[in-house]
């Protein structure tokens, strides 16, 4: 798999290793720039979607979006988080490198794991868009319907969770169809439209997923990255990263307003009523300016995520010992025994788990979402030292997904292989989130779209693309 190349891309790496050197952290800045060069190398394909890309770009930013907060304040990494902020950052950089590179290791000695780029094309001509589209709506509308007949607490709301991604199967198939093809795309821009407009409906940050399919399938058109081509992305950069700066001014008004007050993240207001809330909210933002000090620095909070895991290291091993793989046990007995089996083991509580670990306190009342992270659950788990060994074992995890997607799928359209190796990898590719949530959605979502679904993506490649049902991918 060749990386792309660009004179824009050496520039801004060059221009970047100046910089850092120029800053209050230039080692740890230094070593940012260098590690995100070495990323896009292994893993921005070229005429290929950006998947794997997004999957490990994303930790990285979780991690190192910090080194760029201290340096917009002037700050060494100790000042911004109390003499454990650099410690923490080279145990949390020194983790995700060992993850990208033994899964790029991995990866490049198995090519067949991945369609190729004369396959999708292949599969583009004798794929119909309209059927892709038609096929989004049906298993969105039954999403719905699913979702409304099963009731949250129920035995089945895991299988209804799973079986809501389902369309974004298609949504990665549909992206890269359009841009191989480029047909329809005035039907294609007004989809996407309708696609962010009713994401805001979401107690979470649901509008980020259709940006994010955009950007990682448009990756398929591209041959090179130069300036004309960052020119040309601006009409999604600018737009994006203003919804960016507009969702940390108004989420916490508006998530009171769609759960009605209640204690909960459920959405208790009909669409309709939200999206003018969150119309009348945006204007009013607008008025203040989102560019102020208190977005700014809740964006860089929000990107970042080494808050936590550095209060953890200034409070473990010196007042916790290592648990020794305690937590482990306990986050994978949860989320992998269900609750019919173990109908005692409770709720998950996230800011239970942040408490004991940190000097953070959140209060009896708050009802905010709080995460260790699974790389800061390591630590506690092992050391540093111990903690890269978990790691290294997490990248072969990845590894064996994309193995067991291919021999479960290689014969089905590469368009929807794609799209599943988005569902199925998506969750693995988090540095923030806990690791009761990463094991429990990757293998119960592996287990759903894998086996149990898999009849019906048999049945959704048919109806798209009946002329391709063997040896289609590479």
């Amino acid at each position: 798999m060749t990386p792309i190349q660009s004179r824009l891309l050496q520039w801004s790496v060059a221009i970047g290793s100046l910089y850092a050197l120029t800053t209050p952290n230039p080692l740890e800045s230094l070593w940012s720039v260098v590690l995100i060069s070495l990323v896009l190398r292994w893993f921005w394909w070229k005429e290929q979607p950006g998947i794997i890309l997004i999957c490990l770009i994303t930790p990285f930013f979780e991690i190192h979006t910090t080194v760029i907060e201290a340096n917009n304040y002037n700050l060494t990494l100790n000042t911004l988080y109390e003499h454990t902020g650099r410690k923490t950052f080279w145990i949390s950089s020194i983790g995700f490198t060992s993850v990208a590179a033994i899964f790029h290791l991995l990866i490049s000695r198995r090519p067949h794991l991945i369609p190729n780029t004369e396959s999708l094309k292949a599969a583009v001509e004798r794929t119909s868009q309209i059927k892709l589209l038609i096929a989004y709506a049906v298993l969105s509308m039954a999403s719905i319907i699913v979702d409304r007949l099963i009731p949250w607490g129920s035995g089945l709301h895991q299988l209804e969770t799973y079986f809501g991604a389902m369309p974004q199967v298609l949504l990665i198939a549909i992206g890269i169809h359009f841009w191989i093809s480029r047909k329809r795309p005035i039907l294609m821009a007004a989809f996407f439209l309708a696609l962010v407009t009713l994401s805001f409906y979401s107690y979470f940050s649901e509008w980020r997923l259709p940006f994010t399919i955009l950007g990682i399938t448009l990756l398929t058109s591209l041959r090179s990255f130069e300036f004309k081509q960052l020119v040309g992305l601006t009409p999604l950069l600018i737009p994006a990263m203003l919804l960016v700066l507009l969702w940390q001014s108004v989420k916490g008004e508006y998530r009171a307003f769609l759960s009605d007050g209640q204690l909960t993240q459920a959405v208790l207001v009909d669409r309709n009523t939200a999206l003018n809330k969150f119309q009348e909210l945006s204007i009013e933002a607008v008025n203040k300016g989102l560019i102020n000090d208190t977005v700014v620095a809740s964006t860089y909070r929000r990107a970042g995520y080494l808050e936590y895991f550095s209060a953890a290291v200034k409070k473990v091993p010196n007042e916790i010992p290592y648990e020794q793989g305690e937590l482990l046990v306990e986050s994978l007995s949860f989320s992998l025994v269900p609750r019919i089996l173990n109908p005692n083991k409770g709720l998950k509580n996230d800011r239970a788990k942040v408490e004991r670990y940190t000097d953070y306190y959140f209060g009896a009342h708050s009802f905010s979402s709080f995460s260790l992270g699974h790389y800061c659950e390591a630590y506690i788990d092992w050391g540093p030292f111990g903690m890269m060994i978990q790691m290294i074992a997490y990248a072969l995890i990845g590894i064996a997904l994309l193995r067991f997607l291919h021999n479960q799928y290689s014969e089905i359209n590469p368009l929807l292989y794609y799209g599943l190796i988005w569902v199925i990898l998506q969750p693995w590719g988090t540095f923030q989130q806990d690791m009761v949530t990463v094991s429990g959605t990757i293998f119960w979502g592996s287990l759903c779209h894998l086996l149990i679904f898999r009849p019906l993506y048999k049945l959704i490649n048919g109806y798209c693309s009946p002329n391709i049902s063997s040896s289609a991918i590479n």
